[in-house]
């Protein structure tokens, strides 16, 4: 179950200043270590970024070979 509000900026921050100094440490601490990505993440960013790609001769060849299908398709 999701359940999503939409409370203005100015009325969270009211809420937050009436939390006791525990809740306010512990609301810290949920949101620093939330921000956090996890291993998994920065292991596929790390593949997209670093990962092979396609030389300028292999795009030719990619976009030849999708003209010559689209023909045949539309030929037929």
């Amino acid at each position: 179950m999701e359940i999503k509000l939409n409370i203005p900026f100015q009325e969270l921050l009211i809420l937050v200043r009436q939390l006791s100094p525990a809740e306010k440490a512990m609301l810290q601490n949920e949101l620093s270590t939330e921000s956090q990505p996890n291993a998994r993440d920065n292991k596929l960013t790390n593949l997209l970024l670093t990962g092979p790609t396609l030389t300028d001769e292999q795009l030719t060849t990619l976009e030849e070979t999708r003209q010559s299908i689209n023909q045949w398709r539309t030929r037929s």
